[in-house]
């Protein structure tokens, strides 16, 4: 999982521009990479609170998975520690953590 932690703002997100030409932070997200082909990766608070899954399904040359560090309802994630579950079924299981600072 990569940046962790993440922080608020990174260096390598692009800045995007709004229509009234003030500059904005861009796109917030984080990559799950190394991932097989198939995989499913779901997300916890410390607490044990299903945040998002995220249905990874790609080619061998394409082991990577993106959230954009909202949960299921499509709402902002708070700052703090998260747990991530990644499902590879026959392959295996992993299980991390990572951090959302500010």
């Amino acid at each position: 999982m990569v940046p962790n932690p993440y922080v608020a703002v990174a260096s390598w997100e692009r800045k995007q521009t709004t229509s009234a030409g003030i500059g904005s932070r861009g796109e917030r997200r984080i990559n799950f990479i190394h991932l097989p082909e198939r995989a499913t990766i779901r997300i916890y608070t410390l607490k044990g609170d299903l945040v998002d899954v995220i249905e990874h399904e790609s080619t061998i040359d394409n082991g990577a998975a993106s959230w954009d560090l909202r949960t299921r309802e499509g709402l902002d994630i708070a700052f703090g520690i998260y747990v991530y579950h990644v499902d590879a079924g026959k392959l295996g299981e992993e299980v991390g953590k990572f951090a959302i600072i500010k």
